[in-house]
């Protein structure tokens, strides 16, 4: 009898016809929009930058096919529509202009970090101080333009009179650093030794309680750092001549609001996360236009 159920049910569900599934047009009256992420920085080992990007219109493809000649080779590939490369930038101090141009792929001051499809500039007297506005000005051909604003924030302090020379890996070790009223301030620690143990200690040296981040807000003067709990079956290195480095850094209120207070997507859903494209320091587009300053202090780790 369980079988004749099943047998109906298969039966009537095959039965079952659906509705004819008619295509509707998606037309919209989007103008296109430039998307910046800009940054100024005080910082002689962190390259100042402009990235330019813009939103598609609905009918545009979201890549466009390159062919390029280097030598005797042929190189054809895909390139993203929505970078921009022949925009005009200029960031100004109120007394110089400075022509930021496009680059492909270049490396930070110290050769740190990698910057890709960016704006920077290529002389050596940008040198933004504490308290100065400083403007963008981004103008692309076809009519699309975005100016910004910033002011450079108070130059960050550790202070360093009260730390001790090395630092005791089971120990705890009060710092301070000089409040700013208006400013928050993000302190890191990183753990800079070699890592010969093994790579995955150097991968996830957060784990083992070294690497940690958080955000200072106006009022806040000192802080406890400890080493934050590890596994205890982890590999642990020897701790000789091993560097802990610090890094304090101020930011204008442009860059806390961007990328620390509103960072979280504002919806969900099955297709992803987004949001509806906040601009902080930019008129005429979405994006941030901001500005840090950085401090840094060093010691070596011990047992």
């Amino acid at each position: 009898m369980r079988y004749i159920y099943i047998i109906c049910i298969l039966f009537f569900s095959c039965s079952i016809v659906p509705p004819d599934l008619e295509w509707e047009d998606v037309t919209s009256n989007h103008e296109s929009t430039l998307n910046i992420i800009g940054l100024i920085s005080t910082d002689s080992l962190r390259t100042s930058f402009v990235k330019v990007q813009r939103t598609l219109d609905m009918d545009e493809a979201s890549d466009s096919l390159i062919r390029d000649t280097i030598g005797d080779n042929i190189y054809i590939y895909y390139t993203s529509r929505f970078i921009v490369r022949n925009a005009e930038v200029v960031v100004s101090n109120g007394v110089n202009d400075y022509i930021f141009e496009y680059t492909d792929f270049s490396y930070d001051v110290d050769m740190d970090k990698v910057f890709q499809e960016v704006y920077i500039y290529n002389g050596d007297d940008l040198n933004p101080q504490p308290g100065e506005i400083w403007t963008l000005n981004v103008l692309v051909p076809g009519g699309l333009e975005a100016t910004g604003q910033t002011i450079i924030p108070p130059t960050p302090r550790i202070f360093t009179e009260n730390l001790p020379d090395t630092f005791q890996i089971f120990r705890e070790m009060e710092m301070s650093w000089l409040p700013i009223n208006d400013n928050y301030q993000l302190i890191n620690s990183d753990y800079l030794g070699e890592y010969g143990y093994d790579d995955y200690f150097y991968e996830n040296s957060y784990i083992c309680g070294i690497n940690q981040e958080y955000i200072i807000s106006p009022e806040e003067s000192s802080a406890i750092f400890r080493r934050e709990w590890c596994d205890p079956e982890f590999n642990e290195p020897s701790w000789n001549e091993e560097i802990l480095l610090f890094s304090l850094m101020s930011m204008d209120n442009n860059y806390y609001d961007y990328f620390i207070r509103y960072r979280d997507a504002e919806f969900t859903s099955s297709f992803g996360s987004g949001g509806s494209g906040r601009n902080f320091g930019i008129n005429g587009g979405i994006g941030v236009f901001g500005s840090i300053a950085i401090d840094r202090h060093s010691m070596i780790m011990i047992p």
